[in-house]
């Protein structure tokens, strides 16, 4: 039996995630690939597949380069030229040589990156990137897909030929229509062109003046086409010489056709490398769509989905501009089922579906929205029984079909079984569905089958507490305004709110207390009670959000007024270090004005240019030794930076350039107290040296 049946698949609208996969592909074969993607059977090379997605989602989204694999396919032409006797056409020729070139490019890609991408690298392991094919298309076929003159000297000298002849019929032709034009006997769209050869447009009544062969014959019957009788000779020629060019071609393609075909099967490998490549990368550009990440992946059976979203729904929700609340849900060895309950419309039927989905896609190989430190893990079985599947065929009722449902399914549960159900024990009366309902839920216990299952009945809520490995869990729900909030809380069973709602929408209060009268009191208690709760439970969960909110704001504010801050001190530092730049150029420039006076004033220059060079030494050495001082200054920065950890309340030290040794008594900033027997000071962390013992 396969992993999922197809009835699954369509309930869980996989087709969808296959249409987005084909519409980011961009070659057929890749296209054809993503149409037909199916679960995994081989747990290894699903493990592969995932790796591989992801480090080409990691590239891509990190704008590393990789390269354009955007090619047609030419597994048609690789075919071909694996056949003995064959010919490619000059257009095949080039499809081959720019999809070779693009292969190579991705093998030496691949081959380059093997540290970084491991498991994409193994796709060329095998493959060797390849010259021959493109230098040799690329001496025969030109970019236009033209067989270039200079391939054989026989087409060059055909063409030489060709081309003469061509210009001589033109020029002959030309005279033609000028000669006949100043006479009058062709129409203004003087000439048109049959079976490649130039005609004149020559009017009915003129025919007889006008030799040469008639092509055709206008619908009106006014205007005859006529080859002149002095190109065609010349016409003939040219002609023959296009048989003589189309022969030599073709031998030309024949004989690169024969050069080529050893490398038949090494196209097929390229192909294929390409196809999948395109393949990986539309897998890639879906996971950055839904923004899906690769979950842990436990050899174990656990399902651990933190932040999880319904893929399709979260892509309409983008598209609206609306929000998608997250799905969170644990199961593991010791509890691998929930039993989900509360009012429809809650809910609980996009919870199935996104686990349902998301298992699917990650067996299939695509990455999965949830958060990264999320788990989940391979099941042998993703059984699936959601909604009607009532039979008009097999004139089954909905009841039996639900039936027939849970035989196939208990037949195949164990721990490598993942079980969706959705209402559970539905589709016939609630006190004997309930029943069934309840042997089921045994069943599913003993056989420790992971699941998620949906039910109203309360009979299976409280079978659920007290089975060993099964969960209560509920869709959270505002009873002041009914509306739900599409978050699922584990931990106790949900109310149904029937009276609730029936309240809210304006029915009869008495017609409502004569419906509680009608059932059992301790019923109507429990789903109160499991109304408040959940209410309770509800507002507690909104004042935790406020709370870390607010924490977060905290956080926020503490981090952007330390940024400020330490801008200030900065600027303030700036702006002192400015003022004293300022004050040391003012007095330079006082000092240079001054120097200029008594260059004007006085008559012994030499002794002004000795003040000048004296001015100048001094500044130049004050600058030396403050350079020295701030080199001190860091050096002392550092070394405090490096010592101040290592000391503490009785570590043994030296002054430096001291061979007495101390112990610290008190340290406060950067000031240590040390006693040295009797003797006692204090001492600057900088000048000290730590003894080790």
């Amino acid at each position: 039996m396969n992993i999922i049946e197809s009835e699954a698949l369509e309930l869980l609208e996989f087709y969808k995630i296959k249409k987005y996969l084909t519409e980011l592909c961009y070659s057929n074969g890749a296209k054809q690939k993503a149409s037909h993607i199916s679960v995994f059977e081989n747990h290894e090379n699903l493990i592969v597949e995932l790796n591989r997605v992801d480090e080409l989602k990691n590239t891509l989204s990190g704008n590393s380069f990789f390269p354009d694999i955007q090619f047609e396919d030419f597994r048609k032409e690789a075919s071909l030229l694996s056949l003995e006797g064959s010919m490619l056409t000059e257009e095949q020729f080039l499809l081959v040589k720019e999809s070779t070139e693009i292969s190579n490019t991705a093998i030496r890609f691949l081959k380059n990156r093997k540290q970084d991408l491991p498991n994409l690298s193994q796709l060329a392991d095998e493959l060797e990137d390849n010259k021959v094919i493109v230098v040799e298309i690329d001496r025969i076929i030109d970019f236009d897909a033209k067989v270039k003159n200079s391939a054989s000297k026989e087409l060059q000298k055909i063409r030489k030929e060709l081309s003469e002849k061509k210009r001589e019929s033109d020029i002959k032709f030309d005279r033609q229509v000028n000669e006949l034009r100043k006479l009058g006997f062709i129409r203004d769209n003087e000439e048109s062109f049959f079976n490649g050869r130039r005609t004149l447009a020559v009017l009915v009544e003129y025919k007889s003046e006008v030799s040469g062969f008639v092509h055709n014959k206008s619908e009106t019957g006014k205007t005859i086409f006529i080859e002149p009788g002095s190109t065609i000779s010349i016409n003939n020629d040219i002609a023959e010489l296009e048989i003589d060019e189309r022969r030599e071609i073709n031998r030309i393609l024949r004989e690169l056709t024969d050069t080529l075909r050893p490398f038949a099967v090494q196209l097929k490998q390229y192909n294929d490398l390409l196809i999948e490549l395109d393949f990986l990368r539309a897998k890639a550009k879906h996971a950055q769509l839904i923004n899906a990440t690769l979950p842990v992946i436990s050899a174990n059976s656990e399902l651990k989905l933190n932040k999880a979203f319904h893929p399709i729904l979260f892509l309409q929700n983008k598209e609206l501009k609306k929000n998608t609340v997250p799905l969170n849900i644990h199961l593991n060895s010791k509890n691998h089922l929930v039993v989900i309950s509360g009012p429809n419309a809650g809910g609980k039927s996009i919870t199935l579906k996104t686990v349902g989905l998301l298992q699917t896609m990650l067996q299939s190989g695509l990455l999965v929205s949830v958060a990264e430190n999320s788990v989940m893990s391979y099941f042998k079985h993703i059984l699936i029984d959601i909604g009607d599947t009532q039979s008009i065929e097999h004139e089954l009722s909905t009841y039996s079909a639900r039936l027939k449902n849970m035989i196939a399914i208990l037949k195949q549960v164990n721990s490598k079984t993942l079980v969706l159900m959705d209402e559970f024990g539905s589709g016939t009366d609630p006190e004997l569905g309930g029943a069934m309902a309840e042997v089921v839920l045994e069943e599913l216990v003993k056989s420790k089958t992971f699941g998620i299952i949906t039910t109203h009945f309360p009979n299976v809520k409280l079978l659920a507490n007290k089975l060993d490995g099964v969960l209560n869990g509920s869709m959270l729900f505002d009873l002041e305004t009914l509306d739900p909030k599409y978050i699922l809380t584990v931990g106790e069973p949900g109310s149904s709110y029937t009276f609730e709602v029936a309240e809210r929408v304006g029915f009869p209060k008495d017609l409502i207390e004569r419906a509680k009268q009608r059932i059992d009191t301790e019923k109507v208690d429990l789903n109160a009670l499991l109304a408040e709760v959940q209410q309770q439970k509800t507002k507690l969960a909104e004042a935790v959000e406020r709370t870390e909110h607010e924490e977060f704001l905290r956080k926020i504010s503490k981090e952007k007024y330390e940024v400020l801050s330490t801008n200030f001190r900065d600027k303030i530092e700036r702006e002192r270090e400015r003022k004293i730049e300022l004050a040391r150029l003012a007095d330079f420039g006082q000092k240079y004005l001054r120097l200029m006076e008594e260059w004007n004033k006085n008559e012994d220059r030499k002794m002004v240019i000795k003040r000048f060079i004296d001015g100048i030494t001094a500044e130049t050495n004050k600058r030396k030794e403050l350079a020295k001082q701030n080199k001190r200054d860091n050096f002392a920065e550092k070394k405090v930076a490096r010592l101040k950890p290592l000391l503490k309340i009785g570590s043994k030290v030296k002054i430096l350039n001291s061979t007495e040794i101390g112990i610290v008594e008190s340290m406060k900033d950067e000031k240590v107290s040390i006693t040295f027997g009797i003797l006692k000071m204090t001492v600057n962390m900088e000048n000290l040296e730590l003894v080790k013992d």
